[in-house]
C-alpha cells in the first residue's frame, strides 16, 4: 500500500469554529497530493501496509484525543493527535495557517516511527513559493466556486479539467 492522503482535521471546542476551518482548509489535503506523486516509491513499504492516509488531529479538548502527542496506527491511518488553542486560525487566512501549520507539521513527521511519514515530513517542511501558493489558493476557498472540482481543474490545467 501507499501513503495517498495528508490531512490536517481540525477539532475546536465550538462545531461552528470547526465547520468554518474544515471548508476552508481542508481543500489543502487534496492539493498537497501532487506533492506526494514525486516520492510515491518512499510512501510504500511494509510498515504501511493497510494504511494510505496520513492524519493530523489539532484537538481543543484533551479528552478528545486519545494518546497525545504520539503516533498511532487506527485503520488504515498513521495518526498524531495534538492538543492546542485553535482560536489563532480565526485571525490569519486559510493560506496563512497553512503555512504555518506546514513546519509544524513537518517536524511531527520527522519524529514518526514509520519512514513514510518521515518522508512526507521532508516535502511538509519545502516551503510554499509563489506558485504553490497560487495553485493552493482556490482549494483553501468556500464555496469552492463555479463547477467544484472541475472548476479547480480547470484553473489548474491538470487532467480532471471539465
Amino acid at each position: 500500500m501507499t501513503i495517498t492522503s495528508v490531512r490536517i482535521y481540525y477539532c475546536p471546542a465550538e462545531r461552528r469554529r470547526e465547520q468554518r476551518l474544515t471548508r476552508t482548509h481542508w481543500g489543502f489535503a487534496e492539493w498537497f497530493e501532487r506533492r506526494l506523486k514525486p516520492i510515491r516509491e518512499e510512501l510504500r513499504g511494509p510498515e504501511a501496509k493497510g494504511v494510505n492516509i496520513v492524519n493530523l488531529m489539532l484537538r481543543e479538548i484533551p479528552e478528545h484525543a486519545p494518546q497525545p502527542n504520539q503516533w498511532l496506527q487506527r485503520l488504515n491511518t498513521f495518526e498524531f493527535n495534538f492538543v492546542c488553542d485553535l482560536r489563532p486560525l480565526d485571525a490569519g487566512t486559510p493560506l496563512e495557517n497553512i503555512s504555518k501549520l506546514l513546519p509544524f507539521y513537518a517536524s511531527i513527521a520527522a519524529q514518526a516511527p514509520w519512514p513514510q511519514v518521515r518522508a512526507l515530513g521532508i516535502e511538509l517542511a519545502r516551503p510554499l513559493s509563489e506558485e504553490d501558493r497560487r495553485t493552493l489558493r482556490p482549494f483553501l476557498q468556500w464555496p469552492r466556486g463555479p463547477g467544484g472540482e472541475g472548476y479547480i481543474g480547470r484553473l489548474l490545467g491538470g487532467a480532471n479539467a471539465v
